[in-house]
């Protein structure tokens, strides 16, 4: 078990990148879950090495979910705000300011924040105390905001149900027939014919009366062979 472990989640290196994808896509983690726990674990420069690689492969992901729209989508910087005129000269002064002062950060946002991945991983996390938070569900609300990575999310946290046993995965035992698994005795086969012959069978049946004359038909059968020996 513990080879098996170390060979499927033993080494980061090896992991599918998928999995820290799905990851980073959940608002309420995105990368500093995934940074977080290396650094924890590995140190600092771990975290950010493995935070890089994570980036570049959401930003790689990103360019072909965008190669098959309309391209690459940045982040639209912000238009200047209108002067709002009032009669009051030192209101109209305070609030010109204010309103500029927003544009000047949104326009630095934006110079940052030049695509979706970038926006989106710099934006705050959802908090993590609401139980029934839906990760689908806000993406499908945000997806005007983010109308490409919205698809990747749908893609990516869309996953396959896997019906494995739990088991299977770390033991081999499951897969070994044995003789006595591997064998069946004759009274057992004319068992499994009849059954399935019966369920095939548009003939209404009455189990407990088949089950009696199966047991009277090898009681027959016993004491035949029983004769036969005894002569």
């Amino acid at each position: 078990m513990k080879r098996k472990f170390e060979r499927y989640w033993g080494d980061g290196e090896k992991f599918n990148p998928l999995l820290y994808v799905a990851v980073a896509m959940d608002p309420r983690f995105k990368l500093r879950l995934v940074k977080f726990c290396y650094t924890k674990s590995k140190g600092k420069a771990e975290g950010e090495k493995m935070e890089k690689q994570v980036k570049d492969v959401l930003n790689q992901l990103y360019d072909s979910y965008a190669k098959e729209g309309e391209g690459r989508q940045n982040v639209p910087s912000a238009s200047p705000m209108p002067r709002v005129m009032e009669e009051n000269e030192d209101y109209d002064h305070r609030l010109n300011l204010a309103l500029e002062f927003d544009t000047y950060l949104e326009e630095e946002y934006s110079s940052v924040c030049s695509s979706e991945v970038d926006k989106y991983l710099g934006d705050l996390c959802e908090r993590r105390d609401n139980p029934d938070f839906d990760i689908l569900v806000w993406w499908k609300n945000n997806s005007n905001k983010y109308p490409i990575l919205s698809k990747m999310a749908r893609d990516v946290l869309a996953m396959p149900v896997s019906t494995s046993a739990s088991e299977s995965a770390f033991s081999t035992g499951g897969r070994v027939l044995d003789p006595f698994r591997s064998s069946l005795s004759p009274s057992m086969v004319e068992t499994l014919v009849c059954t399935q012959n019966w369920l095939l069978s548009t003939v209404p049946i009455s189990l407990r009366q088949a089950m009696d004359k199966v047991e009277d038909l090898e009681r027959e059968l016993l004491q035949t062979e029983t004769d036969d020996a005894s002569s």
